[in-house]
């Protein structure tokens, strides 16, 4: 079974790219790896459970929680456990083209062929933060690719970052090193969670010319204010058709979280963010 045209949403966690993976995730031509799928990655059939997404009455229902991040039976996800378990990509080291392992080439693409078998679907959607530091290497194994950057205010990243549960035992990939190591070492907390921002960023968008006309880049504060505005932009580059019933499901607009950091993070916090970013900041049009 081919795979046509899959789609990667890439960029730093806590930019807001689990929010845009849901929106696109509801769209009718589309599958992704869900829950399920990943729990239950040698039980063949289990993909066929995202099928509900597509009954009569009971699908938009389905969909409306997904959107709405309310528990569902059947919902998106990253596929840590089919990615690095039973792929077995590497997830803390950078990896390109010259990486590229035929096996592990073999079981994604099978992953990804089922899911579009049995869900009936045309196009495959992922979404996964690791992405980023082998962005190449997917490349190299699709050359009909889709990437979509989502990009968010490095302030309002690092701000987030800094509160969230799995942020200390992530291995930055960049550095070869856990967060909590780094920290122990006298580390600014909200100084590195900046600099991870910026170094994601930055290796995205050091490859935009290898991945040509195929990557495009969206903001997270134009999403927030205009969903369906930015997701039709994204539907057409993406080849994606402008159905109606999927555009009617999204909302207007979003809740826009960006302001946070600045009631949030104390003088010394942001001074140290202001070392750390303020040029890049600058130069994506950040004040």
């Amino acid at each position: 079974m081919k795979i046509d045209k899959p789609i990667f949403i890439v960029g730093s966690g806590r930019s807001g790219t689990t929010i845009l993976y849901n929106l696109i995730s509801i769209h009718p031509s589309v599958c992704w790896f869900s829950n399920y799928s990943d729990k239950y990655a040698n039980v063949y059939l289990v993909p066929a459970l995202h099928r509900i997404l597509d009954l009569p009455w009971l699908g938009n229902s389905f969909k409306q929680k997904i959107l709405h991040k309310k528990e569902l039976v059947v919902k998106p996800r990253e596929g840590d456990n089919i990615i690095h378990h039973h792929c077995g990509f590497k997830h803390s080291t950078k990896s390109t083209e010259k990486d590229l392992d035929l096996h592990v080439e073999k079981q994604f693409k099978d992953y990804i062929k089922r899911h579009l078998f049995l869900t009936g679907k045309s196009r495959f959607l992922h979404k996964a933060t690791a992405n980023t530091q082998r962005l190449r290497l997917i490349n190299a194994m699709f050359k009909d690719a889709f990437f979509i950057h989502l990009i968010r205010d490095g302030r309002a990243v690092a701000n987030s970052l800094l509160k969230i549960n799995w942020w200390k035992d992530t291995v930055i990939w960049w550095l070869g090193e856990k967060v909590s190591d780094l920290e122990k070492n006298d580390k600014e907390p909200i100084e590195l969670c900046a600099l991870h921002w910026k170094k994601i960023v930055e290796e995205i968008r050091i490859n935009r010319n290898i991945l040509g006309n195929r990557y495009i880049e969206v903001r997270y504060e134009d999403l927030i204010k205009d969903v369906k505005k930015e997701i039709t932009t994204l539907l057409h580059f993406c080849e994606l058709s402008q159905s109606p019933s999927y555009l009617k499901l999204l909302p207007k607009t979003l809740p826009n979280m960006n302001r946070k950091w600045v009631n949030d993070l104390n003088h010394n916090q942001k001074s140290a963010i202001d070392s750390t970013i303020k040029p890049f900041l600058t130069e994506l049009g950040y004040s």
